[in-house]
């Protein structure tokens, strides 16, 4: 009685027709196998609608989709229902077709029903996914495949052959990129672009977006057979500064975004910003062309310029920097005037105050009253030049040394330890350094056999582990600096091993770096059971950079 009520449980759940409903695509169900036919019949040919839903209609080559596959509501057939719940998982298969070929295979669902279901009540299948990812580009389509419902518990596999459904879903997969001319543009200009991998003969609208979200679009293009595309886009006169976008818009392929940097008027600082003749004061700013020349140079009051100019350069950024000195007639202002066509700029400039003073005043005026209390002041500068020092080491003296071995047929391992190295970066930079090691093959140079071309102890056999880098209690603390410790292995004559690595400090301010740094490490030689006796001899060169 027990193996019959199984029996009905198993055919019951294994025998689910999913009723259709509204849905993408309906799917024919036929010639449906058991392995277990005593046990659990296959259920007679039924049709089901069936929703694919990809993660996303537009991605890139070599990127992953979900593909998520959604039956309409099911019905337990009479005269049972569905007596157990978690009785059954379903699974699927998802041809390809388009642009590729074949099928992907979906996970299995979560168990159902969750609950027991009477005969003629409804339940829903669970949603299962598959991952499918694009080869090449194009547009591929989705459509339900055979389908899978299995009763572990029971050991019952139920499959049905799919035929007669349409494609349900489908993505384009593409190679698309674009890029710029120049990542620094200035209101009012005109930004030339270049694309690749676009779909042949799709419509790629270029635009432009500023920090405050407008945009402006561009006329769109048709994508010859290569896949290229170029073009312009003006830059609004009255753009907002700061990050912004050029969008390459695909009618296929979707949205590719390249970020440029639209700048604003040029700034300049002086710091000091007041001195007498000679002061040496150290100029800033941002918002300049990058690797532009820049003349700065005093002004008066009237703005006009007071002495020779100094032509100072931006980086790949516009940021400027460099040194003014102060010249000997009175300056009001200390201004810049980006040179464009060998000639400065009458648009590109910026100024900023400067306080002018000689090196003597006045307090009281020759026959003040005996009461007057005048006051005056007169600027010294103060200044000190600060030479960098070395980037250095010096290591403990002596040898690495590994215990000897008498040979017995088995391998030796024999501890050691790398002779400390203190390495002293005394630069005033904001460069980094690393500390390399390199391990000749050890010779055989004592003995009876020694000098004669034996074969050497591969430096292979000796690996690093352990490996320490720290400040040197004995140095001035604090440093600012805190390298970082390699992770050790096995050495070699030509492939350098790290010791030690500091990385370079901050730029945009610049931050220095420094210290004094005691480095070790701990070695073992692998010595094998046969070699020749005596004495092998390498060398571990260490490198600084």
């Amino acid at each position: 009685m027990l193996s019959g009520t199984l029996a009905a449980a198993v055919a019951t759940v294994t025998a689910l027709a999913p009723a259709a409903s509204a849905g993408t695509t309906t799917v024919n169900y036929t010639g449906c196998t058991s392995n277990n036919p005593a046990l659990a019949a296959p259920p007679p040919d039924y049709s089901s609608q069936v929703t694919l839903t990809t993660s996303a209609s537009t991605v890139s080559v070599g990127s992953p989709v979900t593909i998520t596959w959604h039956y309409s509501i099911s019905t337990a057939p009479a005269p049972t229902g569905i007596p157990i719940a978690d009785a059954a998982t379903a699974k699927a298969k998802i041809v390809v077709g388009g642009a590729g070929s074949g099928t992907v295979d979906t996970a299995s669902s979560a168990a159902f029903p969750p609950v027991a279901v009477p005969a003629g009540g409804t339940f829903q299948i669970p949603d299962f996914t598959a991952t499918f990812t694009p080869t090449s580009t194009g547009t591929y389509t989705f459509t339900p495949g055979d389908n899978e419902q299995d009763v572990a518990q029971f050991g019952v596999v139920i499959q049905c052959t799919a035929s007669g459904a349409g494609p349900a879903a489908s993505i384009t997969a593409t190679n698309a990129s674009g890029a710029v001319s120049a990542k620094l543009v200035r209101p009012g200009a005109t930004e030339n672009f270049t694309g690749a991998g676009w779909i042949a003969g799709e419509t790629v609208t270029p635009s432009f977006k500023d920090s405050a979200g407008t945009v402006t679009t561009g006329p769109a293009l048709t994508v010859p057979a290569d896949g290229a595309v170029s073009g312009s886009i003006g830059i609004p006169a009255a753009a907002a500064t700061g990050a912004g976008q050029v969008v390459l818009t695909g009618s296929t392929s979707g949205a590719i975004p390249v970020a440029v940097t639209v700048l604003g008027q040029p700034t300049i600082a002086a710091a000091p910003n007041s001195g007498g003749p000679g002061t040496l004061v150290g100029v800033s700013g941002h918002d300049w062309d990058p690797n532009a020349t820049v003349a700065v140079s005093g002004v008066d009051a009237a703005n006009n310029p007071v002495g020779a100019p100094v032509m100072l350069s931006t980086d790949a950024n516009g940021v400027l920097s460099g040194t003014y000195t102060v010249p000997s007639g009175a300056i009001a202002a200390i201004g810049g005037a980006e040179i464009v066509n060998g000639a400065p700029s009458t648009t590109l400039r910026a100024a900023t105050a400067f306080t002018f003073a000689n090196n003597s005043c006045t307090a009281d005026a020759a026959g003040a009253a005996v009461s007057a209390k005048g006051t005056c002041s007169i600027p010294q500068g103060a200044n000190i030049a600060v030479t960098g020092g070395p980037l250095q080491m010096a290591e403990n003296t002596g040898a690495v040394t590994f215990p000897g071995v008498t040979l017995d047929g088995t391998v030796h391992n024999q501890p050691g330890a790398l002779q400390q190295i203190d390495v002293q970066d005394f630069r005033g930079t904001t460069n980094g350094w690393v500390l390399n090691a390199t391990m000749s093959d050890l010779a055989l140079t004592g003995g009876p056999y020694g000098n004669q071309g034996a074969a050497p102890i591969p430096a292979g056999n000796v690996s690093a582990a352990g490996l320490t880098c720290a400040g040197n209690p004995a140095g001035t603390q604090p440093y600012p600096s805190t390298p970082t410790a390699g992770s050790g292995g096995a050495l070699d004559p030509n492939t350098a091993i790290t010791l030690c690595s500091q990385a370079a400090g901050g730029t945009n301010p610049p931050t220095v770096t420094g210290g004094d740094f005691l480095v070790g490490a701990a070695l073992t030689l692998k010595v094998p059971a046969y070699v020749l006796q005596g004495t092998y001899t390498g060398t571990v060169t260490i490198s600084l950079q």
